[in-house]
């Protein structure tokens, strides 16, 4: 195998496994509301709220730029510090405040800075234009396998030791892509030419707010963004609420994820 062959094949393998962490892990957040709203005394709408504010820090364009500018790797490996830190700061918050900055800001700057935006871009540089929608599909499958591999035993965790340690297992996890991190390029340029056609941010808005495609993609992803989270978040209690056990809640999250 040639060395630029190889390069990619490694960027490709981690990206896969980086979002395979952090996407799962996300989607296993909705395994806490009931356990973490019954320990804090608070209502269930606290949860639900960091959780929005931590889809809304998600969902920001600044991610993309940074890695844009400086690459990747530093992208990928502050956000997976950030996350870790997030999961394992979650059981120190004692009150609504705690949750937003925890579960919200800091899981949220981690969240975006370790999932889609970033490795897809980096996959981009290095994978044939002709090979990109399979790459592409191969690495955000393995965001929805994170999620019918984690969840369940998040929650074993979280029924036999609590939910403290289910977020000290989350951080170890997400230790892990620290250390993919250094499998992504040092630069932008690194492994890749300039993309043909790139220009900057602004450049690329302006030719594309004039194609009907983008603004098609943007509303699928809204209403994607908004279905998912909200499943995600409220299906293992909404289950359990009916009577049936968490482990079945955890379950039924896990099938989603492997059937998506």
């Amino acid at each position: 195998m040639t060395t630029p062959r190889r390069q990619t094949t490694i960027i490709v393998l981690f990206s896969a496994l980086t979002v395979l962490a952090s996407m799962g892990i996300r989607q296993s957040f909705g395994l806490f509301l009931q356990p973490i709203s019954d320990s804090l005394d608070l209502g269930r709408e606290v949860f639900s709220l960091a959780i929005a504010l931590q889809n809304v820090v998600f969902g920001l364009p600044l991610f993309g730029m940074i890695a844009d500018r400086y690459g990747a790797r530093w992208v990928v490996l502050g956000g997976a510090l950030l996350y870790a830190a997030g999961c394992l700061l979650v059981p120190a918050s004692s009150g609504p405040l705690g949750l937003y900055l925890t579960l919200g800001l800091i899981i949220g700057l981690g969240l975006g800075s370790t999932t889609y935006v970033v490795v897809l871009g980096a996959v981009a540089r290095v994978v044939h234009p002709a090979n990109r929608s399979t790459v592409f599909g191969i690495v955000t499958a393995a965001g929805s396998f994170g999620t019918f591999a984690l969840v369940p035993g998040l929650q074993w965790v979280i029924v036999h030791a609590g939910w403290q340690a289910s977020f000290a297992v989350s951080a170890a996890l997400i230790g892990w892509v620290v250390l993919l991190a250094f499998g992504f390029p040092r630069r932008p340029s690194e492994h890749a030419a300039r993309p043909h056609g790139e220009g900057t941010l602004l450049q690329a808005l302006l030719r594309a707010r004039g194609h009907s495609g983008y603004w098609l993609l943007n509303a699928g992803f809204f209403v994607c963004g908004f279905h998912v989270a909200f499943i995600a978040t409220h299906l293992p209690s909404f289950l359990t609420d009916g009577g049936l056990s968490r482990m079945i809640g955890a379950t039924a999250l896990s099938l989603i994820g492997l059937c998506n």
